[in-house]
């Protein structure tokens, strides 16, 4: 399918622009309400954690964001551009034809938290991307493939239905977005791919690598978790009382390791296609002889 086939991209940078641009003087109602009004959908989706539920933090992170205008919607026509290539090679790559209709991407202005994500979207998977937190244009690939793929991969297996904070699903999936960001853009190392070509992390891949038996000793004894605060020291920046000192987002190494370990014996169309089941089953038997990562295998 061409690529207008496979994606529908809703921009809501011009609308946080015109409140911007708008917002002259005190209004009585709060500016988050104005810029996000005619997308209820969204509001509902990034409220669910609650932090868009507070209007008065909201609306003073939004006003730290006023004198951007030219720089965020440079930000949004770069990624708008990006978008039909990615998610057409994230597709390519795991067998996907377009099947339950194109893949949805909200490009926005956040809360200077995360720059992207996959979620929940009127039933489906849908790729989020807040624009005020983007990287380099060369780096930037990494980060929309990696989210199609969760978006894509949800197309496959329903990831959307699997535990949120499930640990043995969250390393699969994980692993799965980053592995088919590595083989579509190879000979990088491995601490871009998890960290989206943000320079400074070689320390900390590292540390995971001279930690990794005490990591995976841990994320053995947490395979079967589905509670936040487990799921937390693997997978999350934010301190954890369970984290014990590990690598924040170390989860995302082991979940990549234990991907590219599968992924000598099956296809990544294969592995998007796995029933929950079977990942918990495929990632407990892959863990104990699991041998530190040392960099991408040969394809």
């Amino acid at each position: 399918m061409p690529p207008s086939d496979l994606l529908r991209v809703r921009d809501l940078v011009p609308d946080f622009l015109a409140c911007a641009e708008g917002r002259r003087s005190a209004s009585p109602e709060p500016w988050s309400a104005h810029y996000l009004a005619a997308h209820p959908d969204v509001v509902r989706v990034l409220r669910r954690d609650g932090d868009w539920s507070d209007a008065a933090g909201v609306a003073s992170v939004l006003d730290g964001l006023r004198g951007r205008a030219a720089d965020l919607a440079a930000r949004a026509e770069r990624v708008r551009a990006l978008l039909p290539d990615g998610v057409t090679a994230v597709a390519g790559a795991l067998g996907w034809s377009g099947d339950g209709g194109p893949v949805e991407c909200v490009v926005l202005v956040g809360l200077n938290q995360a720059n992207g994500w996959a979620g929940e979207l009127n039933g489906r998977y849908a790729l989020f991307l807040a624009v005020e937190q983007l990287g380099p244009p060369e780096d930037l690939d990494l980060l929309v493939r990696h989210e199609a793929a969760h978006v894509v991969h949800d197309r496959g297996a329903a990831i959307r239905d699997w535990p949120e904070c499930g640990v043995a699903n969250a390393l699969f999936t994980e692993g799965l977005a980053t592995q088919v960001t590595a083989e579509l853009d190879a000979g990088r190392p491995d601490e871009e791919y998890l960290w989206f070509g943000r320079p400074g992390h070689r320390r900390w891949l590292d540390e995971c690598r001279r930690r990794w038996p005490e990591i995976l000793r841990r994320v053995r004894a947490d395979l079967d978790a589905t509670d936040a605060e487990h799921h937390a020291p693997y997978f999350l920046m934010r301190d954890s009382p369970l984290a014990g000192g590990l690598p924040k987002r170390c989860g995302y190494l082991v979940g990549l390791t234990a991907v590219r370990h599968l992924r000598r014996h099956h296809s990544l169309r294969d592995l998007a296609g796995w029933p929950l089941p079977r990942v918990r089953a495929e990632i407990a038997a892959a863990l104990p002889d699991l041998p530190p990562p040392t960099g991408p295998p040969p394809l």
